[in-house]
């Protein structure tokens, strides 16, 4: 019974010792002095409408999920400048039934961003980030305008929203175990 007793504590040791398994924490990015960001309009140089308003809107509720950062409205409140620019968007057919009528899409928006202190450093400078999205037709057998549309927005939205994550991750860098 000891013997046992004392394999069964020596093998339950070396596992738990042996175990690398942890949680870290996020570590941040930015300089510890910066914790107030300003989110700049995007700029949109595509012809989708309304895109850098969705994307503005997913960047500021994903930075909230951040304990360490705070959006500010107001320019002068400011230590950091987060800007984006919305250089590519397109929403092109992958998938289509045998009469020929697309039944999938492809949706992918690529970003510019960029992050400056407001003393001008820059600390992200012009980096290039690509979200895509895949959808498909709701109603395929009508392939009407509206069913098309509605699915299309819902996937722009989608790739935003990841979108708004990998600029929260170019902020924040997880790591692991």
């Amino acid at each position: 019974m000891k013997l046992r007793f004392r394999l069964t504590f020596i093998i339950l040791a070396f596992l738990l010792a042996s175990c690398g398994y942890h949680l870290s924490e996020n570590h941040i990015y930015l300089p510890n002095h910066i914790s107030r960001v300003y989110i700049e309009n995007p700029k949109n140089s595509t012809y989708e409408p309304n895109i850098s308003v969705y994307l503005k809107n997913a960047i500021i509720n994903d930075l909230k999920l951040e304990p360490n950062i705070s959006i500010v409205t107001n320019k002068s409140e400011a230590q950091a400048f987060l800007k984006t620019d919305i250089i590519s968007y397109s929403a092109v057919p992958t998938a289509y039934t045998a009469s020929g009528l697309a039944s999938m899409y492809s949706c992918t928006i690529t970003v510019k961003l960029s992050l400056t202190t407001k003393d001008g450093k820059k600390i992200i400078s012009d980096k290039i980030l690509t979200s895509s999205r895949s959808y498909s037709i709701p109603d395929i057998n009508t392939n009407s305008i509206s069913s098309i549309e509605s699915a299309k927005l819902q996937a722009t939205k989608y790739a935003i929203s990841d979108m708004a994550s990998l600029i929260r991750e170019q902020l924040f860098m997880s790591s692991g175990f």
